[in-house]
């Protein structure tokens, strides 16, 4: 399946607004990535919203734009069709049309080939049945350093989440070269309205892979990488590799 990468504005005080409209900004949590899931189905219908996406939006709420992007097996002019017909008209404020824009991506891959990325995950491991919490997400970094005493984890976050990230990349396609924890926040994720709304870690990571099964890597790329690509997380945004001659 032919895979299109989405470009689209977005209207960050119009997201806000209908965010606000529909209970979803509160004292305790905004989750953007919920809010946008939200959004594209509605906007777009269950079959047509794009996945996975990331949001970049101003945590400053005065500044006015931000950046939506996404694999879809749609184009950006299918999508303003659907839109067209779907979304009401502060949804259609959120993601303009105008500036809704998309690429073919590649159909194949070489082996060998290196790439420069960067990503949005949430690094997370299911507890064990031995747990008090039994398939409960727990932070990657959290669950391990709890396995020691205090003060003797022989790890740090960024270590533990570039493995986390290697493993999954290997799974798929992929050899990671080199990664690095460009941020690092807990925030709390919202997957229902006016239900708990769990803290966990959201991190974005930058650095370089090599492809090694180009047909599995072509899905990595349209599916996304971990849990919640839903809703925001796990999208690999692709550039050229520092050192790449061909």
């Amino acid at each position: 399946m032919t895979t299109n990468m989405i470009r689209a504005d977005i209207d960050a005080r119009s997201f806000y607004r209908w965010a606000g409209s529909r209970g979803m900004i509160s004292r305790n949590a905004f989750d953007p990535g919920f809010a946008m899931h939200c959004l594209l189905t509605e906007s777009f219908g269950r079959d047509l919203a794009p996945k996975p996406f990331r949001v970049i939006i101003p945590r400053d709420r005065k500044r006015v734009r931000g950046t939506f992007y996404a694999y879809s097996g749609s184009t950006a002019e299918e999508l303003r069709e659907a839109n067209a017909v779907f979304a009401d008209p502060l949804q259609s404020k959120i993601l303009p049309s105008s500036t809704m824009d998309s690429k073919t991506m590649p159909n194949s891959w070489r082996t060998g080939q290196r790439l420069g990325f960067e990503t949005l995950i949430r690094p997370v491991v299911r507890c064990g049945r031995g747990s008090d919490r039994p398939g409960k997400e727990r932070d990657a970094f959290q669950a391990e350093a709890e396995r020691h005493l205090k003060g003797e984890m022989p790890r740090g976050r960024e270590e533990v989440y570039v493995d986390w990230l290697s493993d999954r990349l290997a799974q798929r396609g992929a050899c990671l070269e080199e990664a690095r924890l460009r941020s690092f926040q807990r925030v709390r994720v919202v997957r229902k309205l006016h239900k708990h709304a769990p803290e966990g870690p959201d991190a974005v990571m930058q650095g370089t892979i090599e492809v090694t099964d180009p047909a599995m890597f072509a899905d990595l790329v349209a599916d996304g990488i971990g849990r919640h690509r839903a809703y925001g997380y796990g999208m690999l945004l692709l550039r050229p590799a520092s050192g790449t001659t061909g």
